[in-house]
């Protein structure tokens, strides 16, 4: 041990003071525990860092590197490089004091990592302080001198002079600045907010029914029976164009009424007059056989799959505007007095969350769903004006 320990020091010629005597600290200090046995020679690699142990690696001779690895595979070792070191321009102490602080912070955290057997790469720090330190850099040539003098409009000014991933990258950084909790776990519920939050839900596109009533008319007029049929799930029950399209066999039956019923999502539907006998022409020209005896067993073969190509279903049926017919559909529903989630959810396939959604678009009257003689009555309550 000792004579490879004395290579290692006459072959390894560091590059620079710094390294020289990284290399004296290191290979003196393994010299000094192999003077006593090999076993303390090992319990000290055992207690140096892990990037100690990569410089250790890096200064050895052939035969001392191979004992060493030894060593590190035994004892489960981990050897790192170190971390490059973070260059910075000339700056005012005001910006570099922070700059300084930020580093230590992601190089403790680093650090941690590797201790936790994670791994990372030795020019990781010094890419995290690349775009803080342009920042400080930008805000010196600007006359800033400090952290705390910095505006939005510096930021925005910025900004503008780097790529989205540069700002991506500079935002806990920016959250380190401003408060000082880049980097805080944030675990459990939130706190509750005292009072009332309203929040803004998102703008849900429709036609009022009229108007739907009208593009309905139109589209009758426009396309062919089978063609108006799939815009009539859309437009008129709320499916979306997709389900109407790839609607099957086992979806379709004749109900114990004689009724031509379809389930595009959880529940029966019976379709109206007007419509029933498009479906059942479909539904036959899929098979022969159809109506089955036993729907449960029933093949899934497409109906609608012969009226168009799906890729020119969009523009030649709907006209660009399926949710528009969608949403409006299901709006008209609702306005019609069809107020229950689940049955809206049941038939159409839309989600409950959405349901929640447009239930803001539709006039909550109370007076247009329970009796009048039960309003006046409740009115005269509230007033005192009951004799009864």
């Amino acid at each position: 041990m000792i004579k490879l320990i004395a290579e290692s020091m006459a072959l390894r010629k560091p590059p620079n003071p710094t390294s020289a005597e990284l290399r004296d600290h290191l290979l003196r200090g393994l010299q000094g525990a192999a003077t006593v046995n090999e076993n303390v020679a090992r319990q000290h690699v055992s207690g140096l860092s892990s990037e100690e142990r990569w410089s250790l690696l890096k200064f050895a001779s052939d035969g001392l590197r191979d004992w060493l690895l030894t060593t590190y595979r035994e004892r489960e070792l981990i050897a790192v490089e170190p971390l490059q070191p973070v260059r910075y321009p000339d700056l005012p102490e005001g910006l570099l004091g922070r700059l300084k602080e930020w580093e230590d912070k992601n190089r403790r955290r680093l650090n941690t990592r590797i201790e936790n057997g994670h791994s990372r790469a030795s020019t990781t720090l010094r890419r995290r302080m690349v775009e803080p330190i342009a920042l400080a850099d930008f805000l010196a040539k600007n006359g800033i001198t400090r952290w705390d003098a910095m505006k939005m409009s510096d930021r925005v000014a910025f900004a503008k002079t780097r790529p989205g991933v540069a700002q991506r990258k500079l935002r806990t950084f920016l959250s380190f600045i401003d408060s000082g909790n880049a980097f805080k776990v944030k675990r459990g519920r939130p706190p509750k907010k005292a009072g009332k939050v309203v929040r803004e839900t998102r703008q849900i596109p429709i036609v009022q029914p009229d108007e739907l009533k009208e593009r309905l008319s139109e589209a009758r007029k426009r396309l062919s029976p089978e063609q108006y049929l799939l815009f009539w799930l859309v437009a008129k029950l709320g499916l979306t164009a997709k389900s109407a399209y790839d609607l099957t066999l086992d979806c379709i039956t004749i109900n114990s009424e004689g009724r031509l019923v379809i389930r595009p999502a959880e529940a029966w539907f019976a379709l109206p007059k007007s419509i029933a006998p498009i479906m059942k022409s479909l539904a036959q020209a899929a098979d022969s056989s159809w109506p089955y005896k036993n729907p449960a067993k029933a093949p899934a073969l497409p109906v609608m799959h012969s009226v168009i190509k799906r890729h020119r279903m969009g523009t030649e049926i709907f006209q660009n505007e399926t949710t528009l017919l969608r949403s409006s559909a299901i709006f008209a529903a609702m306005h019609e007095g069809q107020l229950d989630r689940k049955t809206l959810s049941a038939i159409t396939g839309v989600s409950k969350q959405t349901i929640s959604e447009m239930e803001f678009l539709v006039p909550a009257d109370i007076h247009s769903l329970v009796s009048h003689d039960l309003v006046a009555a409740r009115n005269r309550a509230i007033l005192g004006n009951n004799d009864d």
